[in-house]
């Protein structure tokens, strides 16, 4: 029996060409090198010095909360496709996927190199597999975007009144309906069994037998009503948790806003940060907030400050994720596990 040990995962990574790497970092380095010279640093290190330890402490362990939340997820959507990976195996992938989230363009590279695995835990299945990681993430994405945009309907007279926030809520509900109606047609289509991809040669063959894979998956999906409704359900309590982060932060540095503004800006920024167009949304997040945020009244710094503090507390949980990788072994074939120590 075959036993992939981690050193077998680096492959994903070196993947990467080395130009796109370099020119996501330079994005990065870019928008923040132009961040660094309109904010104070000095005050930027007072008030992360001054940032209460409890409110920290609490910020971190919400931040982790969501990933055993979501391995539960994905186990659901395995399991509506007759595939079977035990809680420490997902848990682990999630770990895992949010270390190469903090190396990787964007803030979804790690679901590649969950897919890089789940295709290798399930012969004969891969392509089902490595879809569930897609179809986990896509329902995750949808539900954020709803919460979002309900909450901008809900509050939406007090973001009127700022246009930097009144054209974000704008473009939030206008993809958000976009993908809603994207939905039932993308559905529909892959119903009919008209997903195609041109090949030629020796791959037709095993590009047929994914494409078989993917669109049984679609219509086992399309029948698990009870399954996505927990989907949707461990979504929410997921996203709960990434709102719960964003209240301890701003109690940590003292900031004064209103919870529902946060959020909503949040959404916009998750969105934004997804574009795989710099390193783990370094710069893309900073300023984002720094625009939205200073619409309300919130100085440079404090937005700054913000936002390197949220990134570190999700780099604590990527670097556990290294650790995790370090020490990986893929599921063996027939669902055992070649085991994560214990």
């Amino acid at each position: 029996m075959e036993r992939e040990g981690a050193s077998e995962g680096w492959r994903v990574p070196r993947r990467t060409s080395a130009w796109k790497w370099t020119a996501r970092a330079a994005v990065s380095a870019i928008l923040l090198g132009w961040i660094a010279t309109r904010v104070d640093w000095r005050q930027i290190g007072k008030l992360a010095a001054a940032a209460r330890p409890t409110w920290l402490g609490m910020a971190v362990l919400f931040a982790g909360l969501s990933t055993p939340i979501t391995s539960v997820r994905w186990r659901i959507l395995l399991r509506v496709l007759g595939l079977s990976l035990s809680f420490r195996q997902a848990l682990a992938l999630g770990f895992v996927g949010k270390f190469f989230n903090a190396i990787l363009p964007g803030s979804t590279s790690g679901d590649f190199v969950r897919i890089f695995y789940a295709t290798r835990a399930f012969p004969g299945k891969g392509a089902m597999a490595g879809f569930s990681v897609l179809y986990d993430r896509f329902l995750e994405g949808v539900v954020l975007l709803v919460l979002g945009s309900a909450l901008a309907a809900a509050f939406y007279p007090q973001l009127d009144s700022r246009p930097v926030l009144r054209n974000a809520a704008g473009a939030l509900f206008l993809l958000t309906l976009a993908t809603l109606a994207a939905v039932p047609i993308l559905l529909h289509y892959l119903a009919r069994g008209r997903l195609r991809i041109p090949c030629h040669g020796k791959m037709v063959v095993r590009v047929e037998r994914a494409l078989e894979e993917i669109l049984t998956a679609v219509g086992l999906y399309r029948k698990a009503a009870r399954a996505n409704w927990d989907a949707v359900g461990l979504s929410v309590l997921a996203h709960g948790s990434s709102a719960a982060l964003l209240w301890a932060l701003m109690q940590a540095l003292r900031l004064e806003l209103p919870f529902w503004l946060l959020v909503t800006t949040m959404v916009v920024v998750n969105v934004a940060v997804a574009l795989p167009v710099s390193i783990s949304g370094l710069g893309i997040r900073e300023g984002a907030l720094l625009y939205l945020l200073g619409s309300f009244g919130v100085s440079r710094e404090e937005a700054v400050a913000f936002s390197l503090l949220l990134f570190a507390v999700g780099l604590f949980w990527s670097l556990l994720g290294g650790i995790v990788y370090l020490y990986y072994r893929s599921v063996a074939p027939g669902g055992g596990e070649q085991g994560i120590p214990p």
